[in-house]
């Protein structure tokens, strides 16, 4: 019984996140569409991308973000999902990392929900980590078996993708990050 009731837990944990993960993953679409000059102006400044292709790169990260949210809420479709969200979240994280090695911290990720920009460091590299790693499992989880979505999922989904907002404004007030390891 040990086994079948901690295999359910992990399942649920899975779902959980998937729900939260694809909440996170559409609601970053809805934020560059909504602010599509600013973010053509990152993805210049941050990633690099040559003013001709921002538009389409915007428009191709915006649809990987719409895709993966959408795949990781269906059953069936989770698992590629989450690897397409693993892969997304790779890439911004590879993004962050170079940006800091080049020395250019204070360059906008787009990374926040907020009209502001933040100097990138450890945060943001754990963040992306984690995010990551939590696709991964999915992934993996889901390849196992799945569990089909239920309210519940999409309301705790909803409460994590709260706490994700609050922590992200916790971490933007300038006595925290003097601290800052990176």
């Amino acid at each position: 019984m040990g086994d079948t009731s901690l295999a359910g837990a992990v399942q649920a944990f899975a779902v959980q996140m998937a729900a939260f993960q694809a909440m996170l993953l559409a609601a970053s679409a809805v934020h560059k569409t909504a602010r599509w000059t600013h973010a053509r102006i990152v993805l210049r400044q941050f990633a690099g991308v040559p003013a001709v292709l921002a538009g389409l790169a915007l428009g191709a990260a915006t649809a990987a973000e719409v895709a993966a949210a959408i795949l990781l809420l269906v059953p069936a479709y989770r698992t590629p999902g989450a690897v397409l969200a693993a892969l997304i979240w790779t890439l911004y994280l590879a993004l962050i990392v170079r940006a800091i090695v080049q020395g250019r911290r204070d360059v906008d990720c787009g990374c926040s929900f907020g009209p502001t920009s933040r100097p990138l460091g450890s945060f943001q590299i754990g963040r992306n980590l984690v995010l990551a790693s939590l696709a991964a499992f999915i992934a993996w989880e889901s390849a196992a078996g799945t569990v089909p979505t239920q309210g519940t999922f999409i309301l705790g989904g909803l409460a994590l993708l709260a706490l994700y907002g609050a922590l992200d404004q916790v971490m933007a007030l300038q006595p925290l990050r003097s601290g800052e390891l990176i």
